[in-house]
């Protein structure tokens, strides 16, 4: 009000605008408009009509459904949307076109209308690193879905310092194994070895107390040639830029509840966004990070060879023939009952040895309600035991071809429960010493034929296996009474004698 009287004074006094705009300190325009408009409408100056065309309602309709739905599913606080996440969301549904900031006044009205309390702001200290020569790892807590199922992750997350370029994966545990994997993949990500990776006093890599490798990352360390460097317990800002770089992952990559068929789709999924995440300008330098990327490649070292990370443990195959490892039991052949086995574990496997013998490689579980039950490890003793078929676990588990189950139907449509079994175990052993191909061809032709017991499978096996050996010889060496020749014309009626009383079906 104090300009607006010294605009009309110099005004009065002269008579001329251009006078009394300099004295206002304000435009020539602006001192018009005071001069010319009356005390009522120079009150009304600095109101204007604040409702945005772009926050439509179904704008706000949109980003109330993303909070709703981040309630109904109990979503991790850290990992709720922030307003990035939802510029992405409404742009793609094609609601929104403005800019984040014109954005973020919307979703802060809108999350205090859900409770939503931002925390106070923190501080932190600017470090500087040169380019390419530190790593900073860490990892954080996620939640995701993968094929329809709550699952709790880690996502680690590897960070450079200062140039905003990080790469990030997730795995279903945060051991040793899941360190080792990550270091690999993170390499051939950045196409070389840091000469120093920054970490926290994790347990799983670091000694106790005591800010040092244990024996795990030393051989990380000399497999891929850097040196580690911890941080003092409790003191994020020695490292700030990866503690900020999980958040960031988590927010924008993982907001919500993602889901995924599997965990390959979820870290391909990752991977690619790491990538897209090197395009643009660094937020502070007006330099491209795709740049910075490139340049990072002066101070790495040459990658080794892909490394396949696992821990050793010991572990006794029980009276049940498995193993256990956390919650899940792994199966094992019948003659290993009682034995120590060495178990190589991955994140992916594990792999179960007796001395130098390879026993078993068993697809490593984490969220399945099933134990990893082989069938073929209880076919002793189920052809010991045909009475415990029915009931035994691993039947249940276990799915069988197409071919089997119908073989398996007929068998005891004709025969005794106990003998249609007998039969039906009869014939898996078979399998287990016919090559795939000729086994499934074989049960092919016995259903075709009417030939299901065991015996007629095996003459038609043997007729099989013969016919492969004789593809090449000449018809006239072929032995007179072979009932294979060269156009492979199966002559199946043999087989009648071995049937029961009826014949062919």
């Amino acid at each position: 009000m104090d300009t607006i009287n010294k605009i009309k004074r110099a005004f009065k006094k002269t008579g001329k605008i251009n006078s009394a705009a300099k004295i206002g300190q304000c435009s020539w325009a602006t001192a018009k408009k005071v001069i010319e408009n009356s005390p009522e409408e120079l009150s009304k100056r600095g109101t204007r009509n604040t409702t945005s065309k772009l926050i439509t309602n179904e704008v706000i309709e949109a980003i109330e459904k993303i909070f709703q739905d981040e309630e109904e599913k109990k979503v991790h606080r850290k990992q709720k949307h922030k307003a990035p996440a939802i510029l992405i969301k409404l742009k793609q549904a094609g609601i929104y076109q403005g800019s984040l900031r014109h954005l973020k006044r919307t979703i802060a009205e809108i999350r205090k209308k859900h409770g939503h309390f931002l925390s106070p702001p923190k501080s932190f200290l600017d470090l500087s690193f040169e380019n390419g020569k530190y790593l900073q790892f860490d990892h954080g807590e996620v939640e995701f879905e993968l094929n329809k199922v709550r699952i709790k992750g880690y996502l680690f997350v590897a960070s450079v310092p200062g140039a905003a370029i990080r790469y990030c994966q997730v795995y279903l545990t945060k051991a040793q194994e899941a360190w080792g994997k990550f270091h690999d993949d993170c390499f051939r990500f950045f196409n070389g070895v840091f000469p120093f990776c920054v970490y926290d006093n994790d347990g799983a890599i670091c000694v106790p107390g005591k800010g040092v490798s244990n024996q795990f990352l030393s051989d990380v360390e000399n497999y891929y040639s850097f040196e580690a460097i911890f941080c003092n317990r409790a003191s994020g800002w020695e490292k700030g830029s990866v503690e900020n770089a999980v958040g960031y992952c988590r927010r924008n990559f993982l907001p919500g509840l993602p889901s995924f068929e599997c965990l390959n789709n979820l870290n391909d999924y990752l991977k690619q966004c790491s990538h897209q995440d090197r395009g643009g300008n660094h937020y502070k330098e007006d330099v491209s990070k795709e740049i910075l990327f490139e340049n990072l490649s002066k101070n790495l070292f040459p990658l080794p060879a892909s490394k396949k990370w696992e821990k050793i443990e010991f572990l006794k195959v029980s009276s049940l023939q498995t193993v256990r490892h956390g919650s899940y039991q792994y199966s094992v052949p019948e003659r290993f009952v009682g034995s120590n086995l060495k178990a190589l574990i991955s994140v992916d496997t594990v792999v179960l040895f007796s001395d130098e013998e390879r026993v078993y490689e068993h697809q490593r579980f984490y969220y399945e309600k099933i134990d990893a039950l082989i069938f073929e490890h209880y076919l002793d003793q189920l052809s010991r035991k045909p009475g415990a078929f029915k009931f035994a676990k691993v039947v249940n588990c276990t799915s069988f071809s197409s071919d089997l189950t119908e073989i398996k139907e007929r068998l005891e449509a004709k025969l005794d429960e106990r003998q249609a079994v007998k039969e039906f175990i009869q014939i898996l052993l078979l399998k287990r010493v016919t090559p795939h191909e000729i086994f499934d061809l074989a049960l092919k032709m016995a259903l075709s034929y009417g030939g299901i017991n065991s015996n007629a499978i095996s003459l038609i096996i043997k007729q099989l296996e013969i016919g492969e050996k004789i593809t090449d010889c000449p018809e006239d060496l072929l032995p007179e009474h072979l009932l294979v020749h060269k156009m492979k014309d199966y002559d199946l009626k043999i087989y009648q004698q071995l049937l029961p009383a009826g014949g062919f079906e």
